[in-house]
Formats: C-alpha cells, structure tokens, sequence
C-alpha cells in the first residue's frame, strides 16, 4: 500500500514538472482589423547616428480564412513636423499615384499562441512588391486577436524604388544622409 501510494504520488509530482505546451489553436475565419486600435511604426535614422520615430495608420485589414490582407494609408504618416509630412507624403511615396500600400499573408492554420511563429508576407509599395518574413506572436486577449512583431522588421526603401525621394528629401532638408533603412514595428488587433 505504502509503496502504491509512493508511485501514484511520485508519478503525480513528476507529470506535474513536466512543461505544458500551449493548446495549437486554429485562426477562426472572418477576423476584421481595428484601425484606430492597431499601430504601425517606423524609425528612420539621419546623419548616421540620429533616429526618429515616425507612424502611419491602417486603413483596414482583415484575415479572411488563412488570407491576410492589410491596407496601410501613406497620407497619413506623421513625423511631428508638419512640413516634413508633406514631403515625405508628395516626394518620398508620391501619394497621388501611390496612396496606399498592401500587406499580404496566408496564415498557418494552426498557431500555437503567445509563441513566435514566422509569418511570410508581401509588402505592396510604391508599385513594387517585395516579399519577406516577419516573426509574429498571435494572443486572444477577450473578445480581440493581438498580433505583434517579435522583433523589428528591416525594410529597405531601395527594394521599393524609394531612394531617389530619400535622395531628394535629404538634399532639401539640407542633411549629410538619411539612411535607406528603417525599422518597423507594428501592433494589429482584429475583432469578429
């Protein structure tokens, strides 16, 4: 009897210290973005050595199925500068021609939440398109599905056909460089 005890208890003690996984769980369909709730960010740096912060807004998005779609609203960037938003907005992605740009992705069917998962997606900028892979984490919070990047994501504006603004816009604000690249972090919320 002591001995059956000790087993059932050891057996209890060790299955207990075993690490639990989190449950696989499928993306239902039908997700819709929450654009005043999601957050895109990006960080330039100019001169070599000086980053600023700037943002941009989602126009909609939803994850249909595995299918993501995002709509990014260049119009909106905002760098704290008025006067820099303009030209950003009419020489670096010449919104009149180019107002949006596209983000899409298929994701996996099953995702284990609140662990990183790469995502591969398309950027649609400037009238090129670029793909890529993005590090992900997925978690239900209430009623909301919350993705956020892992870590930053690289983009470079010569993959873009971006360079020439850049090119320009340094010329006009009078600065030794402004870098190609830029980081950028995003947060989508998405709601049934």
């Amino acid at each position: 009897m002591k001995l059956t005890l000790s087993l059932v208890l050891m057996t209890l003690t060790l299955s207990a210290c075993q690490p639990t996984k989190q449950p696989t769980q499928a993306v239902e369909t039908n997700w819709q973005l929450v654009p005043a709730q999601s957050t895109l960010s990006f960080v330039s740096t100019k001169n070599k050595t000086f980053t600023e912060e700037h943002s941009l807004q989602f126009q909609a998005g939803q994850l249909s199925g595995q299918a993501l779609e995002l709509v990014i609203d260049l119009n909106s960037v905002d760098t704290l500068i008025p006067i820099r938003d303009e030209r950003m907005r009419n020489i670096l992605f010449k919104t009149e021609e180019f107002p949006t740009a596209t983000v899409t992705a298929l994701v996996p069917k099953d995702v284990v939440h609140k662990q990183p998962v790469k995502l591969p997606f398309a950027l649609d900028l400037h009238g090129h398109q670029q793909t890529s892979e993005v590090e992900v984490i997925i978690e239900m919070i209430n009623d909301q599905m919350v993705v956020v990047n892992y870590e930053s994501l690289l983009v470079n504006a010569k993959d873009y056909d971006l360079d020439d603004g850049i090119n320009q816009l340094t010329k006009i604000a009078g600065l030794m460089s402004i870098n190609y690249e830029v980081l950028v972090d995003f947060k989508l919320v998405f709601e049934k």
